[in-house]
């Protein structure tokens, strides 16, 4: 709930300090950045899923930052956090539950996703986030779409096969 309140605060400030650039868009170029994004979003879930860090990482603008349970952290802090997850985890399996994209300009947009994220870590246990939530914003730099804010939320649940 606070964060659904925060989300809503931040896009109030932000529609009303912009010029509202997404009304000068035609619907085909508002699909089109929707799809764009959509791809971009979809290439981090699929290369996390193979703990293929340094591609899904690509997807990340040098300054973007996120927000999660633990606090904010930088890009650099992010790359680190993500550089240390193939040393513990074996598996990721990700189920998109729910998803929905914004256009806010020609050369911004955000999509929210909600979905299942389901671990193995190489000692055998099992963690379960159901459902897991991001928030992210996106910039086009260039010919690409970066993420340049990311907020990550869920209740994660251990199961560990070998006890009862």
């Amino acid at each position: 709930m606070k964060a659904t309140f925060m989300l809503a605060a931040m896009l109030l400030v932000y529609n009303g300090c912009s010029n509202h650039q997404d009304s000068q868009l035609t619907q085909q170029q508002k699909d089109q950045i929707k799809n764009e994004i959509k791809a971009v979003g979809d290439s981090v879930l699929t290369r996390w899923q193979r703990l293929d860090v340094e591609g899904a990482l690509k997807c990340y603008s040098p300054e973007m930052f996120a927000v999660g349970d633990s606090g904010i952290v930088d890009y650099q802090g992010y790359k680190t956090l993500w550089l240390t997850m193939p040393n513990a985890i074996g598996a990721v399996k990700w189920t998109t539950l729910q998803s929905q994209f914004v256009v806010l300009g020609k050369d911004d947009a955000m999509s929210a996703i909600s979905g299942k994220l389901e671990m193995t870590t190489k000692s055998g246990l099992n963690l379960v986030v159901n459902p897991k939530l991001f928030t992210n914003l996106y910039k086009k730099v260039g010919d690409s779409w970066l993420i340049t804010f990311e907020h990550g939320s869920g209740v994660t649940a251990l199961q560990n096969p070998g006890k009862k």
